[in-house]
């Protein structure tokens, strides 16, 4: 089922009362009315009823409309999108279309609570970039306050940032800090074996995909990664939930196309350096770093493995971390993107959705079942959505609307109506639902929307949020939206 408001001119509210509710709703549990208005509150409380969940009991105090998949006593993980600070630069605007305000979340967990009870455990979080001050977005979004006032309130709701690996940067990139977090039991690996996506990757060549992901040494990457076994490290938190409900922006992706459900499971991931993001060089090479128009970039990605293989105590590491830095810097203001910023990223899509599958599929032991092993909800923050160069420098557009399912894929697919893209261009929705084993559920498409008041509304009539397309991200253009 999917449930989408849109609510012209809605704005994120004041943090007054932590984003209480402006109305005192028969099922509100918690004594605070925000004195001003809520918007945000409203909307979330509507994606439910124009569901008719739970609608026996609508409008009394007893409403649960979560009840159909969080039990009382239930771990849920609320998996949102915190992935990175605001930058001294970087307007209120593009930082509210970056990252998941602590609006939404507030209205989403006080029905959480209702379902799990008192005995009840709520984790609210992810695993952000890895030189992220994870207390600053919190702060940044909101979130924060809202943890203050569930912890006075005795409510058990926390944050969790699942990182194993922190670093400190400097503003000219050199590595201040590095922390290795990981402890016994916090973490999980699982290897999908020959049933990754990954593995199905041709070479040419022969040889084994040079896979990367930024600011990690190539070498741990390329461990975790070989013909027939492709190992993930996953926060246990996670595994260990009953539900998992996914919150991401509405927002574009600069390897994938959009943000929103599919990509976001790489916020559950404990350890990044497992992951897949691009592979080394042009397609020529057998990579997808970067279109073969730029394969003059090659010796800049020999430049940054070199880097990123070193010690930090190496000699001249610090002035080497900057001339990295900057080197890359400048050539992205000159629009010569890599690290699989392009619409050719042939490796990003498939490594999302095979954490896809881990979360949906794995026990707590990272033991793949046949049978999903916890619910899966997602509740997409599309009031201040982002635009071009995400997800870490989109553009803030005031879209006003809010999307829930009961399935990950029906999200993401009302997701791309709403930027204006066809589901088709965007690899993450058109191939996960055919993958098998370890299959997503199966999607219920779009033909059954409910729609602002209640209307049902079939694929088609879903039409942007912002009144056109969404502008894509640089290495997108000409393949997205209006820009096709």
């Amino acid at each position: 089922m999917i449930s989408v408001i849109r609510r012209p001119g809605a704005r994120y509210p004041d943090p007054s009362a932590a984003f209480a509710p402006s109305e005192r709703y028969p099922e509100y549990r918690f004594g605070p009315i925000a004195p001003g208005a809520n918007p945000v509150y409203a909307m979330v409380r509507s994606l439910f009823t124009q569901l008719g969940l739970d609608a026996a009991r609508s409008g009394t105090p007893a409403w649960n409309p979560l009840g159909e998949w969080i039990r009382p006593g239930a771990q849920v993980f609320v998996l949102s999108n915190f992935v990175y600070h605001k930058r001294p630069h970087e307007s209120v605007q593009d930082f509210n279309g970056k990252v998941v305000h602590g609006s939404v979340l507030r209205a989403l967990i006080d029905y959480v609570l209702i379902a799990t009870g008192e005995s009840g455990r709520v984790l609210v979080g992810n695993a952000p970039l890895q030189s992220c001050r994870f207390d600053d977005v919190l702060a940044d979004s909101g979130t924060a306050a809202m943890l203050d006032f569930y912890r006075a309130s005795g409510a058990s709701v926390e944050s969790a940032d699942l990182r194993a690996e922190v670093v400190e940067r400097d503003r000219v990139g050199r590595v201040r800090r590095r922390e290795l977090r990981s402890g016994p039991g916090t973490a999980v690996e699982i290897d999908l074996g020959r049933d990754s996506l990954l593995d199905g990757i041709a070479m040419t060549s022969g040889d084994a995909p040079h896979f990367r992901v930024s600011d990690y040494n190539p070498d741990r990457t390329e461990g975790f990664h070989a013909r027939g076994s492709h190992r993930y490290v996953m926060a246990r938190s996670v595994l260990a939930s009953d539900t998992v409900i996914s919150v991401p922006k509405l927002k574009t992706h600069e390897k994938v196309g959009i943000t929103c459900v599919v990509k976001g499971f790489v916020g559950a991931v404990a350890r990044k350096d497992c992951l897949a993001h691009h592979r080394f060089g042009s397609p020529a090479a057998g990579g997808d770093e970067y279109p073969a128009r730029l394969g003059f970039l090659k010796p800049v990605s020999r430049y940054h493995d070199w880097v990123n293989r070193r010690a930090e105590g190496a000699p001249a590491q610090a002035l080497a971390q900057v001339i990295d830095v900057t080197a890359r810097r400048a050539l992205r203001r000159m629009g010569a993107d890599s690290a699989g910023a392009w619409y050719g990223n042939d490796t990003a899509w498939r490594m999302a959705v095979d954490l896809a599958r881990i979360v949906h599929h794995a026990d707590v032991d990272g033991v793949m079942r046949d049978a999903p092993q916890r619910r899966h909800l997602a509740l997409i923050d599309g009031i201040v959505a982002g635009e071009g160069d995400g997800p870490l420098s989109p553009t803030g557009v005031d879209a006003a609307s809010l999307i829930f399912a009961d399935g990950v894929l029906d999200a993401d697919l009302a997701a791309c109506r709403l930027m204006g893209f066809d589901p088709a261009d965007i690899a993450t929705v058109r191939f996960a639902e055919s993958v098998t084993p370890w299959a997503l559920p199966a999607s219920s498409g779009l033909s059954g929307i409910a729609i602002d008041n209640g209307a049902r509304i079939a694929t088609g009539e879903l039409a942007p949020a912002i009144g056109r397309s969404f502008a894509p991200p640089r290495g997108w253009r000409g393949h997205l939206g209006d820009n096709r």
